[in-house]
């Protein structure tokens, strides 16, 4: 898929002001430390910004005259439609059922769901699933102290601190 760069850079461009008013409104620094919440969506925020910026001022001094979007050919395969949903709908389901099932097992089911719809190997899958919902979790929770949902673990939130 081929979007023209004077429709794609304002968007990212608008994307970045969004995501860098979203950090100002994260909570100030913990523990005495010098940054918060928005600390690092500030700076994705900002590049976005500058991004999408320099994105729009190619296209409009290369003045391109074609079609504004033209669709490839993976647009018409019901394998990478399926792909595509697939993210979609883990998002989606993580953004609903994290506070209720928590990080680790709700981490657990998009990532496996999305690897073995990418990979078709369910043993795989489930191998790179564990691995990388602890990972995560071990650098979120315990290295960066970004608080994850426990949800339905709750009563073993002892169990699951590992330090």
């Amino acid at each position: 898929m081929k979007v023209s760069d004077l429709i794609l850079g304002p968007v990212i461009a608008l994307f970045g002001v969004l995501v860098m008013v979203a950090a100002t409104l994260q909570p100030r620094p913990i523990f005495g430390s010098g940054y918060g919440g928005g600390f690092f969506p500030g700076f994705i925020g900002t590049g976005l910004l500058l991004a999408g910026l320099m994105l729009a001022w190619t296209g409009w001094r290369s003045r391109d005259t074609g079609p504004l979007l033209v669709m490839g050919a993976w647009a018409r395969s019901p394998v990478h439609l399926a792909n595509a949903a697939t993210v979609i709908a883990a998002l989606i389901v993580y953004i609903l059922a994290s506070g209720f099932l928590g990080f680790l097992i709700t981490g657990a089911m998009v990532t496996f769901a999305t690897l073995w719809q990418f990979t078709r190997q369910p043993v795989m899958s489930l191998a790179v699933t564990i691995v990388a919902v602890i990972v995560v979790k071990y650098i979120f929770q315990d290295l960066l102290l970004v608080p994850l949902p426990l949800g339905v673990l709750s009563p073993f939130a002892g169990i699951l601190s590992w330090r």
